[in-house]
């Protein structure tokens, strides 16, 4: 078998985080500048029939079957070799490289877990369609995050923009004009698993208020679907800080990000909020050309060089 290389993108939630997991729609971009690569390689003459994974990032180097049951490259490898039925564990070794942030809130996870399909299905000389590569990185998914919406690993499995809702499924989203967006660490890793957690205890605890706060949230997401449609970019601006307001209300945003979110408000940016599980991660900010360069050095000092750009364009 010859080796093989796949990657896969990450993502932001634009706009609809936790409501998403709840019922409500939800927008996702790719974040292609920022990927997780999987190499594939033949043990030669191995006759353990085991798979060997080092992924640097990650602190892995270590037999597959030493690792965490809810680790998403575990469970990759596992859905991919019952859904080619295949019994006899392949002798290979499986590199991982990122430039992609772990545990930040821009769908690692989901991208462990597609670019490891990916490149296992093809090593193995049967590559499964998006399609399977989507629902398998769901059921990885679940391993990890307890009750995830399904956005992350749709955007990352198809690589486009595109609105979630759990009820109707996706469509692609073209935009009507080009947005630019500067994101930024807070430096504080999260678990998307315990921010999920949170919101529905708080659903427990105080159901009304707890609920109209999604409901709203589902209100912003529509309005700012049809701004980013459209191209209209004040008024998506408008949509996130409010989403990034009952966000905040749900008690999901941190010190950090705040601090962040201020940052990029001063200098310039028309919106900032956070994206994914939120208390800690990224937080991402909606930013005319003019202020581009501006946002970002301001961004990139308040993040100890930890922001970058990423772009979304009309294709026409």
């Amino acid at each position: 078998m010859p080796a093989m290389n796949q990657s896969a993108c990450g993502k932001a939630i634009l706009l609809g985080e936790h409501a998403v997991v709840h019922g409500e729609g939800a927008i996702a971009i790719p974040l292609s500048n920022k990927r997780v690569k999987v190499h594939v390689e033949p043990k030669i003459l191995a006759p353990d029939s085991k798979i060997h994974v080092i992924a640097p990032d990650l602190d892995i180097n270590q037999e597959l079957s030493d690792l965490p049951k809810q680790n998403p490259i575990f469970q990759a490898v596992r859905l991919t070799l019952s859904e080619l039925n295949i019994t006899q564990t392949p002798s290979c070794k499986l590199l991982v490289t990122s430039t992609l942030a772990f545990s930040s809130g821009l769908g690692s996870s989901a991208a462990l877990a597609v670019a490891t399909t990916k490149a296992l299905s093809e090593f193995l000389g049967h590559p499964l369609p998006v399609e399977t590569v989507n629902r398998i990185a769901y059921e990885c998914e679940t391993y990890i995050h307890g009750n995830p919406s399904g956005i992350d690993n749709t955007v990352v499995s198809y690589e486009k923009p595109l609105y979630f809702q759990k009820s109707q499924g996706f469509e692609f989203l073209h935009p009507g004009g080009t947005f630019n967006f500067v994101l930024a660490d807070s430096g504080t890793s999260k678990s998307t698993q315990e921010s999920v957690a949170s919101v529905a205890q708080q659903l427990v605890e105080r159901p009304m208020e707890g609920q109209a706060i999604l409901t709203q949230i589902g209100q912003v997401v529509e309005q700012g679907k049809q701004a980013f449609l459209d191209g209209d970019t004040k008024t998506l601006a408008i949509a996130m800080n409010h989403n990034q307001q009952l966000l905040a209300a749900l008690e999901l945003s941190s010190p950090g990000l705040d601090q962040l979110i201020k940052t990029a408000r001063e200098a310039g940016a028309l919106a900032a909020k956070l994206t994914g599980g939120g208390r800690g991660g990224h937080m991402l900010a909606l930013v005319e050309d003019s202020k581009l360069p501006l946002v970002y050095e301001s961004l990139q000092q308040a993040s100890s060089d930890r922001a970058f750009i990423a772009i979304v364009r009309n294709q026409g």
